[in-house]
């Protein structure tokens, strides 16, 4: 799992094309985040206005992203600090949900394998000093795959 972790970390700071191969048709064994460390602007009026972060989901063992056919990708935006623990107890502040046609649009190769670039704004800003985001992968069946936190400085300049 670390392993996963600082390759797909170091291929972010070295983002070239690679091909994929492997993974189609199994199921979603883990999701991964990664984001920028502070919000953006997006709108071009002064004050961060959402995030940027980038999922890949791993399939069949395969260590590289794998595109999602089946199922629903979430992103999670909560307001605050959350832990791990408190996750399933929290409410987020807003929630993304893209099917298989809608992830079309962000989905990209790299040398990690497949993966999905969001750039999302929110409709409420947060009120603490950090958000934290989530992905969670739903299946046709109902189960569930989260990603690990990823904590994010929110800053309205």
């Amino acid at each position: 799992m670390k392993r996963l972790l600082y390759s797909l970390l170091a291929a972010l700071l070295i983002t070239g094309c690679a091909g994929f191969s492997g993974g189609n048709g199994a199921a979603v064994d883990e999701v991964q985040l990664f984001g920028l460390p502070v919000t953006v602007n997006l709108d071009g009026i002064p004050g961060a206005d959402g995030f940027a972060v980038r999922a890949y989901a791993t399939k069949g063992g395969v260590a590289k992203g794998a595109a999602i056919d089946s199922g629903i990708l979430e992103i999670l935006m909560f307001d605050g600090v959350i832990r791990t623990d408190d996750l399933m107890a929290s409410q987020p502040t807003q929630t993304w949900k893209f099917g298989p046609k809608q992830l079309a649009q962000f989905k990209e190769k790299t040398s990690l394998g497949i993966g999905y670039r969001f750039a999302l704004r929110w409709q409420q800003p947060p009120t603490r000093g950090h958000i934290t985001v989530v992905a969670r992968y739903v299946s046709p069946k109902g189960r569930q795959v989260y990603s690990s936190p990823s904590t994010i400085s929110a800053s309205n300049k």
